[in-house]
């Protein structure tokens, strides 16, 4: 990005086939832009965006007034001091998270005449950061061999979370260890430390230089194999973060340094409720039987939770059994044909609503909102001694028959609409408890019936 050619100051002589080089391009762009203000706003904006143009090359331009957080390398090649050097420094410290983008934790500096020496001076007598310790300001800029230094206690670090499992090579040991939730958030913490201080490092020809290559090998093998396994364990134990993303950033670095292709093996989510599907990766052998049955059994449990509040009394008991096969399994009580038999078996009545062991009435088997309130009603009852499933199952009817002939668009959030069904569900208490059966039943139990059923009425027949 250049400034009007009768505007440049240099002390370099300029022969005239260059001078004219720059005369031409000049008018072009600005044939082009229709001004010297268009020109430099289009290019900055280009900048900033996922296209071309990748670097911007600039003399006494964009030090002010200049913000593009997809800015990640910094060349300095002229002396600067203080504030000039901060605002230089400022260019490329903006965070950058835009989606479908690489990864950005910090910013690269390539000086080439040595200002960076002075930079603790400039951070020192800057106002805005008096509030910070000595310690803070030291670390806002750190040197890539700092970090380089880093890589092989954080390489250490990372190994020394599976010294339990005694083939480092057994992929399925590690990933049942960390069927632990805090062994797994470690891992997590452990192997983000060692990909980011190798990241940093693998940027410096000295340190690659400088590393034995076997051991340059061995890092970038461990980061390969460590990213696909926490890609895996993630879908494994249904984790809500997918990261299948921050796995492909790691093959686009690692590719970027010549390592096989093979090293990372990219993990593809699993239908659990798609039988051909999970025989064909039986088959494969990809995964092992208990891998499978872990995957079914967390997306199960993790199904479960999004759709608690539908029907909170089948899936409160579903995910009791749920958890407890997890836990037989782990705990080495059953065996993988086992594990995976059962979580099927118990996927299967999920999907279907079946419980044998409380079996919902045939009449209302044809409407699913009044089986979810049944449920909620007959507890209710229950805790009255009233064990009568015909009556739990006459209020469950009712109240889906006046919740859905009054409902309206946002009904959920109107307490007027709400007030109408609470009036009506006490005209049917009234008249069918009272006046129908002769049954006096505790109101704060009536009100608990209520309270129940209208918070999963809110879930499940929203408008």
């Amino acid at each position: 990005m250049i400034s009007a050619p009768e505007m440049r100051e240099s002390e370099d002589e300029v022969d005239e086939a260059d001078d004219d080089l720059v005369r031409t391009f000049w008018r072009k762009m600005m044939e082009r832009y229709g001004g010297e203000d268009a020109y430099n706003r289009t290019i900055v904006e280009q900048f900033k965006g996922p296209a071309d143009p990748d670097i911007i090359i600039v003399v006494d331009k964009l030090l002010t007034g200049f913000d593009a957080p997809r800015n990640t390398v910094l060349y300095v090649a002229r002396r600067l001091k203080e504030h000039g050097l901060l605002q230089a420094i400022a260019r490329v410290n903006r965070v950058f998270d835009e989606d479908g983008a690489p990864d950005k934790p910090f910013g690269f500096i390539i000086d080439y005449t040595g200002v960076l020496k002075d930079l603790g001076d400039a951070l020192a007598s800057y106002d805005a950061l008096q509030g910070f310790s000595p310690e803070d300001i030291a670390s806002s800029v750190l040197a890539i061999r700092d970090e380089a230094n880093k890589v092989p206690g954080a390489h250490a670090a990372l190994l020394d979370v599976f010294k339990s499992v005694s083939n480092s090579f057994d992929a399925e040991a590690y990933a049942r260890l960390l069927a632990d939730e805090e062994i797994r958030a470690e891992f997590y913490v452990r192997l983000s430390a060692f990909s980011r201080a190798f990241s940093v490092a693998l940027a410096s020809p000295a340190f690659i230089e400088a590393t034995k290559p076997e051991l340059l090998k061995r890092w970038k093998d461990d980061l390969g194999r460590f990213v696909s396994l926490r890609a895996a364990v993630s879908l494994r134990y249904a984790e809500r973060v997918d990261w299948r993303d921050y796995e492909k950033r790691i093959r686009q670095l690692l590719d970027r340094h010549v390592i096989a292709r093979d090293v990372l093996t990219l993990v593809e989510p699993l239908n659990i409720f798609d039988d051909i599907a999970i025989e064909g990766r039986r088959q494969e052998k990809t995964e092992s039987d208990a891998s499978v049955a872990d995957t079914i059994a967390h997306q199960l449990t993790r199904s479960i939770e999004e759709k608690w509040d539908e029907d909170p009394i089948f899936f409160e008991k579903f995910s009791k059994l749920v958890r407890d096969t997890i836990a037989d399994f782990h705990k080495g009580r059953i065996t993988d044909l086992t594990y995976l038999s059962k979580v099927r078996e118990l996927r299967d009545k999920v999907q279907t609503r079946q419980d044998e062991t409380d079996p919902t009435p045939a009449r209302l088997r044809d409407d699913g909102h009044a089986q979810a309130f049944w449920g909620l009603a007959k507890r209710n009852l229950e805790r009255v001694g009233v064990d009568d499933v015909e009556l739990a199952a006459d209020i469950a009817l009712e109240i889906s028959r006046i919740v859905q002939k009054r409902r309206k668009v946002g009904w959920q959030y109107d307490r007027d609409v709400e007030n109408v069904i609470r009036n009506d569900i006490d005209d049917f208490f009234f008249e069918e408890l009272r006046g129908q059966r002769d049954m006096l039943i505790d109101p704060a139990i009536l009100d608990g019936i209520v309270d129940d059923v209208l918070a999963s009425a809110r879930v499940r027949l929203a408008q």
